[in-house]
């Protein structure tokens, strides 16, 4: 069996050449073209940073689930988009300028408010907060903002070769997140199993179905962006929501990487016929 460590590495490894690939393709006026809209920007931000985790706190708050389940989902309600989307985002009629604009954004804007909203879950549930949010902020900056940096500014030396770069970058890293993901499904599927029954399935269901309705709400104009917005919400960055969630509650570690893991499914599963009929709806005359 391979290290915990050593999976740890293989994951970040691909998280930042995703996240670099993401970079090369990004022109800096996608970057801004969020910043320069800002009444867009900020409908974004509001649908994923705070419709989402109101929603989940209230449920959390009115549902007795178990510590881990709780701890999951809130930290996946708080933790930013994961670096996979531009394609997926794209595929749900979404302009990839805007796909990019709204990572870079709610890149900066998640590595920013994450320590606010982590207070903020302490003082709510008393128990939350024994981590170091400098930390989070630390992981944020090394595994989104840095190759996000620095992928735009290869891409800006090297502008002919860098679709080519970003498309092997790209390939290398969803490899790599594979590998890593199959033998973590392995390690931890026991615990996966023990916790179908927790209620875990049907909030994770309720908290993507909220997440794609308010972001298709919030998204706009134009269908396709409505989808991108819609798909971001939902996803979330795993990495991120599980070294949260365990370092507040190491004892919970196995359940809550099972719970993430389950999020991840159910996320996969709702999100699908979401894009399908996004696509479709975008390709018909808007009336």
């Amino acid at each position: 069996s391979m290290s915990p460590e050593l999976v740890k590495l293989v994951l970040i490894g691909g998280i930042i050449l995703i996240v670099g690939a993401i970079g090369l393709r990004a022109r800096p006026r996608d970057a801004l073209l969020l910043i320069e809209n800002p009444a867009l920007g900020a409908r974004a931000m509001l649908a994923m940073f705070v419709l989402v985790p109101i929603f989940v706190i209230a449920m959390t708050w009115v549902f007795p689930f178990d510590r881990p389940v709780r701890a999951a989902l809130l930290a996946l309600a708080i933790a930013p988009m994961p670096p996979i989307l531009p394609n997926k985002e794209v595929k749900a009629g979404g302009d990839a300028d805007y796909a990019i604009g709204l990572q870079v954004l709610a890149t900066i804007v998640s590595i920013v408010l994450m320590p606010v909203m982590l207070w903020l879950l302490g003082r709510i549930y008393g128990d939350v907060l024994t981590f170091d949010p400098v930390k989070i902020g630390t992981t944020l900056l090394t595994t989104v903002g840095a190759p996000l940096a620095g992928g735009m500014m290869l891409g800006h030396f090297l502008p002919t070769q860098r679709d080519r770069l970003a498309a092997a970058a790209g390939k290398l890293g969803m490899a790599a997140l594979a590998v890593g993901a199959v033998i973590i499904l392995v390690a931890v599927w026991p615990a996966m199993g023990a916790l179908i029954g927790s209620g875990v399935l049907w909030a994770a269901a309720a908290m993507i179905a909220f997440a794609l309705f308010v972001g298709h709400s919030f998204g706009g104009p134009g269908q396709g962006n409505r989808g991108a917005l819609a798909v971001a919400c939902a996803a979330r960055h795993p990495g991120v929501a599980i070294a949260l969630a365990s370092t507040a509650f190491p004892v919970d570690t196995k359940a809550i990487i099972g719970a993430v893991l389950l999020y991840l499914l159910c996320n996969a599963f709702l999100t699908i016929p979401y894009v399908r009929w996004s696509n479709a709806k975008a390709r018909q005359p808007e009336s």
